[in-house]
């Protein structure tokens, strides 16, 4: 049973909207030099593809002995990435990235949520060339071989970690075009805990609007999310700090906001290696609510949430357990 009452719905909003489709943190390390540096020119290649590539196609999406079947469709036009995914079998679930926000369509459940984008969202994160050296330290690179993808000859890119906070990836890359057709999520033991594959696709073609349009109407749902985008604040120094991080790891948002389903105001800290990424969601505790704490898994994201001075601490990221529990261990209330 999971520790988390409502750790599937915060699960679709964490992987599929908030941080978008196929968020593939690409890194590099070490290895035999000249690899090495090919590698790095693979990594940047699917950057700037992600960044500047119309494309539309159809993707699985394999976790904990499941298979679902996705669709999507993005536009990149004028330096503005619009996109939306939508569920071919399974829970019905569906996210549209318009020009300012996120909505994230949960027909089942007859619920919706929105948020606003940040103005540098994208798909995709952005790598920088001075990236590069920085993740060296935490991971290290090695080019596979070529496949076939979606009838698409590709080129393999291995990321190892250095240590058992953070997880390994199997990249494989469109020649062509340099975008990312597969994705394998590899654990300790080199075992796959979670992949994506496209099956079919079109690479820079026009995307008409009405493709970009949801299949469900926003009047049939209720809506959770921000009406004002000045709910959220930026907080320089929070009350909630953790103490001791895992090596690489760094706070790169500290935010006080209010919550898009209860309308409660949560920190939100994000820590990230360049490559891997972790929440962290604090509010304060209320009498009736699940008291259940401990370790909690969908697919390849963790989830540890404990009870600190009478707030409710949860610690989330497409992580290896050992580090969504460690830093569990590492929150302290600073007064």
């Amino acid at each position: 049973m999971s520790v988390l009452p409502h750790f599937r719905l915060r699960k679709i909003i964490f992987k599929f909207g908030i941080r978008g489709l196929l968020i593939i943190w690409i890194n590099s390390g070490i290895g035999v030099l000249y690899a090495s540096e090919e590698a790095a020119d693979w990594l940047m290649k699917i950057n700037d593809a992600a960044a500047h590539l119309s494309f539309a196609g159809n993707f699985v999406y394999v976790h904990d002995d499941q298979v679902e079947a996705m669709t999507v469709v993005r536009r990149v036009q004028d330096g503005v990435m619009q996109e939306r995914l939508y569920a071919l079998n399974g829970e019905a679930r569906e996210v549209v990235r318009d020009m300012d926000r996120v909505w994230c369509y949960i027909p089942d459940k007859n619920v919706g949520v929105h948020d606003y984008r940040q103005t540098s969202e994208s798909g995709f994160p952005r790598i920088l060339a001075t990236d590069i050296d920085d993740l060296k330290r935490n991971y290290q690179f090695e080019l596979g071989s070529k496949l076939r993808v979606a009838d698409r000859m590709t080129k393999q890119i291995k990321i190892l970690p250095r240590d058992n906070y953070r997880y390994g990836y199997h990249l494989w890359a469109d020649e062509e075009s340099g975008l990312l057709l597969r994705s394998d999520l590899i654990n300790a033991a080199g075992d796959s805990v979670e992949q994506y594959l496209f099956v079919d696709i079109e690479i820079g073609r026009e995307i008409a609007d009405s493709e970009l349009e949801s299949v469900t109407s926003k009047d049939k749902l209720v809506w959770y999310g921000m009406d004002r985008p000045n709910l959220t604040a930026d907080v320089s120094q929070g009350q909630w700090q953790v103490i001791d991080l895992p090596a690489g790891y760094r706070l790169t948002k500290h935010i006080r906001r209010m919550t898009p389903m209860e309308m409660e105001e949560e920190e939100h800290m994000v820590f990230t290696d360049g490559l891997s990424s972790v929440s962290v969601f604090v509010k304060k505790a209320k009498h009736g609510q699940s008291t259940v704490t401990g370790l909690s898994k969908m697919g390849a994201v963790h989830a540890y949430r404990n009870n600190i001075e009478n707030h409710w601490v949860t610690v989330m990221g497409e992580v290896p357990a050992e580090t969504v529990q460690h830093l569990a261990k590492q929150i302290s209330f600073q007064q």
